[in-house]
Formats: structure tokens, sequence, C-alpha cells
């Protein structure tokens, strides 16, 4: 791929249509949050904008003449594959089309949007780093919202949540009260916090600017800050998660080193201390290191059993949107609830469905590593990337234990699995930039030579 002096200027300056797409993923952050105040359909509202926005966008990089090939890449292939499997799912004998086009969003539109359109759009290091600022508002929000909830109590609203929906079941509990801000619940609410922790944490050492560092570290406290009033044990899993998946994709000795020293540390203090249990929520995250001592996981072991023997007779599942799907009145209904996404995943498209799952998200982990590794030459670069997919890594780990495939956190977690397909153009980008800048600085040092 050749790269000339205008695109290179072009990346510098940024663009309309980077903007357009930075507006659309404020969007989708800013929607959850207005949740606080009126009643919006998030599922609905998302749809809309990205089949409207996605094309705009990529129209508009066309007429300034980006490169659309990017939109061409291996993310791309792997869901539009993955496609024809969901398009199969509606003849579904059991399928009811209105739970599927509900839930298709989460399994294929937005990884086939996120491909198609953030490779285009995000074209620099700049480019992360915006993405990276817009969600940070969006985390500190969530934490202030959280923190009113805990301080100030719960509006009309989120009352009406609790103990008309029946919200307080799993919110009012033995531990205390599990905050939620302005999520579904608390358990989505904890997740997605736990995101920001990993990957706000991690970008912290790589972006340039000193107040940046520091600001990044100030998102990732309000992030654990928020993790620890939710009460979400599965939320552990993403930063852990996060720091395995460094361990894997770092190539730097020191950096693998210290990472499996802070894992090891985290393990000894949950698993073997009590330093802490007179906090409620530290004394609920430390039971999670414990599962066989819970008895709600107990009951989901039990619950999965059941599955096991009437998911034999359903190789497609129940139909895509139905793991939940009591409101559509389907003609078959599982009689256990899904305690997780990927359990969900496995009662709504089945074994098949299920190994097509995780086989083409194992190989966009491969995939990306591979990319990290092997096709980042930029450090710093490498390093905003790996904080996204060391995040992903974290999340699903979490889904195994929570339903976490909710708003917003699908369209965090697909753009950044496509900002690393887009890694080597930017890095190639920023090798020029960078060689440029050499030139000119030694040509700076031979002038004043000269003049000496």
């Amino acid at each position: 791929m050749t790269i000339n002096n205008e695109e290179i200027q072009r990346s510098a300056s940024g663009s309309s249509s980077a903007s357009i797409f930075y507006v659309l993923f404020a969007l989708q952050l800013l929607m959850v949050a207005a949740g606080m105040f009126i009643n919006v359909k998030t599922g609905v509202m998302t749809l809309l904008l990205v089949l409207v926005m996605i094309p705009y966008i990529l129209v508009r990089c066309s007429s300034q003449g980006f490169d659309l090939s990017r939109a061409n890449n291996g993310m791309l292939s792997l869901f539009l594959c993955t496609g024809l499997f969901y398009l199969i799912e509606i003849g579904n004998p059991n399928n009811v089309q209105e739970a599927w086009n509900i839930s298709i969003t989460h399994y294929w539109v937005y990884p086939v949007a996120m491909a198609l359109v953030v490779p285009v759009a995000i074209r620099d290091r700049k480019g992360i780093e915006s993405l990276l600022f817009i969600w940070s508002i969006f985390i500190l929000i969530a934490a202030f919202k959280g923190y009113w909830q805990k301080n100030h109590g719960f509006n009309e609203r989120e009352m009406y949540f609790l103990y008309v929906l029946g919200g307080y079941r799993t919110h009012i509990i033995w531990s205390g009260i599990r905050y939620f801000s302005f999520f579904s619940d608390a358990a989505n609410y904890g997740v997605h916090s736990a995101m920001g922790v990993a990957a706000f944490a991690i970008s912290a050492f790589f972006v340039r600017s000193k107040w940046m560092k520091v600001y990044f570290a100030i998102v990732a406290v309000a992030a654990v800050y928020s993790v620890g009033i939710s009460g979400t044990r599965a939320a552990i899993a993403v930063p852990l998660g996060a720091l395995m998946m460094y361990v894997v994709i770092s190539g730097n000795w020191k950096n693998i080193l210290v990472t499996l020293v802070a894992l090891a540390a985290a393990f000894c203090f949950f698993y073997y201390t009590n330093i802490g249990n007179g906090n409620a929520y530290i004394r609920k995250m430390r039971s999670a290191f414990h599962p066989t001592e819970d008895a709600s996981y107990q009951l989901r072991i039990e619950n999965r059993k059941k599955m096991k023997e009437l998911m034999a007779e359903r190789p497609i599942g129940y139909g895509v949107g139905l793991s939940k799907g009591e409101r559509f009145a389907p003609k078959e209904l599982m009689p256990y609830p899904p305690d997780s996404w990927l359990v969900a995943v496995w009662v709504e498209t089945g074994i098949v469905g299920l190994v097509i799952y995780i086989a083409v998200h194992g190989i966009l982990f491969a995939w990306c590593s591979w990319i990290l590794l092997f096709g980042i030459m930029n450090k710093r670069l490498r390093g905003l990337l790996a904080a996204w997919l060391c995040m992903n890594a974290g999340f699903f780990i979490s889904a195994y234990a929570n339903d976490v495939m909710q708003y917003p956190n699908s369209i965090i977690v697909y753009t950044g699995f496509a900002l690393c397909f887009a890694g080597p153009h930017i890095d190639k980008v920023m090798q020029k930039e960078e060689e440029e800048e050499k030139k000119k600085k030694e040509n700076k040092e031979d002038k004043a030579v000269l003049w000496t």
C-alpha cells in the first residue's frame, strides 16, 4: 500500500467523515445515558442510526478520496460468512421474526457496520484517542450517576424498575444494594465499567501527552468505583482477563513479568486473604474466587445440566432472540433462564450456532493478536490497540458469567476489533510522519552546525 503526502496531510488534519463517525459513536452512548430522564428504545434507535449513518460516512469518505479498500478486511469477511447462518435461523420452526430483528444487531449488524466504517474513518493515532476521550466522558457520567444513587437514593424511574418490574430481587440482596447508574441493570453497569478500567489503565501508558495520561488514570479510578458499587462479581474477570491477554501479546519480557506478578497478587489477595472483608463490595467480589461455596453458582450448574438435555434435540436452538423471549410468545420456550451471554447464544442458536460464534471470535482474537505482534511497528500505537483488544478478551470471559452483550457494550467491543484491522494502515502513516519529522530535525541540526 502506498501513501502519498496528500493522504498524510488529510490524516493529520482530520476530516468531516471521521467527525461524523465520532458523532455516531457518541450517540450510542448518549442514548443509554438519556435513560436517566426518558424512556429510550435503545435497540431500535441505535439500529436506525447505524443503518442510516454508516452508508453516509462511507459515501463521504469516498467523495474525499479515502481508500475504501480498507473496509474489505478480515473482520468483515468473517461476519459476512456468519450472516448466512443467521439467515438460515429465520427458517427455524420456532423463529419469531420480531425477536430475530431485535437480536440480530448484536450477532451481525454491529460487527459488520464497525468492520466497514472504522478502518476507513479512523486514520491516525489521534482518531483512536478521540474515541477514548468520548467514551471517557460517558464513563465519568456513569460513575457520577452511580455515586448519586448511592448517596442520594433512586429517582422515580429507578424505583419503578426496582419495585414494580421486580428489579429489587437482584439488586437489593444480602451484600447490600447493587447500584446500576443509568444502565439496564447492575451487571451491565459493572462489566461496562470494568471494560473502562482495562482500556483506560492500559491506554494511560501509551498516550503521548502528560495531561491525557493523568486524565485516563482518573477515568480508570472512577470506573473502579463504579465496579465496586455495582456489586457485579463477573466484572472482576474483565481487568484480570485483559491482563492475561496483555501477557500474550506484549512481546516484552519486562511487561510480561510485571503483568504476571500483578495477576498473582490479585489472585492471592482475593483467594487466600480476608483483607477488606469488612467492606460488602470487596466481600462480594471475593466470593467470585470461591464459586463452589456460592449457592447461585451451584444453581447455575444444575440449570445448565437440565438445559443440556433439552438442547440435545435442538441443534440450531430455540431461535435468535428467544433465550428470554416470553414477551414474543414463541411456540416453545426454554424453561430455564440463561445466566450468561454465551449460554444465551447456545439456547438461541444451538450447538451449531455456539460453535460458529466461538470459532469466529477465536479467529478474530488470533488475527488481531497477529496484527499487533507483527503488523504494527510503532510501540505507542501497538499499546493503544492492545488496550482495546485486551479489554475485549476480558469482556468475553465475563460473558460466560453474565448476559453482558447489551447496550452500549457491543458497539465498544466491535469498534475495538475493527481498530486492530485499521492498525497497519495507521502505522504506515505514522512511520511516514516520523521519517519526515526526523528529516526536519536533521536539517535543523545541519543548519545549526553551519551557523556555528
